[in-house]
């Protein structure tokens, strides 16, 4: 069995690191490994006295020395560990690049507290752009409530949606097996004469038809009260369409998730 690999995007001049803890989480249940991608989110400013490239110097050492410390407790757990540090002007395509030279089967950032038009345009690329999920974890929460709620499209018939449906259902069943949590599903309907059969969806999705959670409206608006309700720690969501306009309406579908809510939010793609 291949041992899973989780690169976790670190600005090394944060207080806190939300993202390596949820990978820590994961890593130490799943016997995985971390690769520490450490960015900096502002360019280091020099000292009165000090030049610019004794500035990126100085900021190269001390970010180094906290992935070490990062490092450090990780192998103290027994977790494999590696990292590397960006020094570009603009790392958002290094971030992308670094999951695919990982081989990594999950990315963990910190997705900011901000609004949409606030928030790091970093977050948007990677989900857009990610090899693999990406894992966006709002805040140090300990997953508490053990609720994890996937997001389907029973809507589509086309082959791509059935595709990303199973990989929400499989990942959302492998998380609450993984984290001792209930698997909740949630879809959106768009004709409210003709509400979608929930016995048997919740037979698709594998769980109590009182988990399977179906609401006339759009997806974002119906997740969010979806997840309030259930106060899940965690939201799976799944994109289709990488550009143009579909592209935008997807990401706007993100966007709103994780500005309305206060759960962790997966991207499959």
């Amino acid at each position: 069995m291949s041992v899973p690999r989780y690169l976790v995007i670190v600005d090394p001049t944060a207080a806190e690191y939300p993202a390596f803890e949820k990978a820590l989480l994961a890593a130490r249940d799943a016997k995985g490994h971390i690769h520490l991608f450490g960015f900096a989110a502002h360019p280091p400013h020099p000292a009165d006295g000090e030049s610019p490239s004794d500035a990126q110097e100085r900021f190269r050492s001390e970010a180094l020395a906290t992935l070490g410390e990062l490092a450090g407790r990780a192998e103290t757990q027994g977790i494999g560990v590696s990292m590397e540090l960006s020094t570009s002007a603009d790392p958002r395509q290094d971030m992308v690049q670094a999951a695919a030279r990982a081989r990594a089967d999950m990315v963990f950032k910190y997705a900011s507290e901000k609004t949409m038009s606030q928030r790091d345009p970093g977050d948007w690329l990677l989900m857009r752009l990610s090899p693999c999920p990406v894992l966006l974890v709002k805040a140090v929460r300990d997953w508490s409530s053990r609720r994890v709620l996937g997001a389907v499209n029973f809507g589509s018939h086309d082959l791509a949606h059935i595709k990303l449906n199973n990989q929400i259902i499989a990942e959302a069943q492998r998380f609450a097996h993984d984290f001792g949590s209930e698997a909740h599903f949630v879809s959106a309907y768009a004709d409210q004469n003709r509400s979608p059969d929930r016995a048997e969806l919740a037979r698709i999705c594998g769980v109590a038809p009182e988990r399977m959670h179906l609401a006339h409206g759009g997806a974002a608006g119906v997740i969010r009260d979806v997840a309030e309700k259930i106060d899940a720690d965690l939201i799976l969501i799944g994109t289709v369409a990488r550009s143009g306009l579909m592209g935008t309406v997807v990401g706007n579908t993100a966007e709103r998730i994780l500005d309305e809510t206060r759960s962790d939010v997966l991207v499959l793609n």
